[in-house]
């Protein structure tokens, strides 16, 4: 009655493996603007463009610009505002932030792993800080919520 197919898939062998997210424009977090030389906004790769992506990916609140919206369940962006100023308990709080940047950063190819976080509090402020292992070694980053 149902007709004998069997399905093949075929990968290209050829198509080169991609390894680097490219260059990215060098955006300074204290100034809130792009860093302009000689009338050019410069160009960052490498390790520095990896530090801009973290940085831009985890103060971007998932589901507020429509921008960033594509229809997938993977949206861009962390949901940590609002978990941050909740009233749960502080080891879940950590736990749980823990958990997203990890599973947002690790999205990334460049990523390898995220690990020894950190959490104070700076009046109203909650300061996270961790390592991100990537193919360009060791880094220690921050973020503010």
């Amino acid at each position: 009655m149902f007709p004998d197919y069997e399905p093949t898939i075929s990968i290209d062998s050829t198509t080169a493996e991609t390894t680097s997210n490219g260059k990215s424009f060098f955006f300074d977090f204290t100034t809130g603007d792009f860093v302009v030389k000689d009338g050019k906004v410069q160009t960052v790769e490498g390790i520095e463009a990896l530090k801009i992506w973290i940085q831009k990916v985890l103060k971007t609140e998932k589901f507020k610009f429509k921008i960033y919206e594509t229809g997938e369940t993977d949206e861009y962006g962390v949901t940590l505002l609002n978990l941050v100023n909740s009233g749960h308990p502080q080891m879940f709080i950590q736990a749980e932030i823990q958990r997203e940047i990890t599973d947002t950063l690790v999205k990334n190819i460049e990523i390898l792993s995220v690990d020894n976080f950190s959490f104070s509090r700076e009046k109203r402020i909650l300061v996270v800080g961790f390592s991100v292992n990537s193919t360009y070694g060791t880094t220690d980053e921050e973020v503010s919520f």
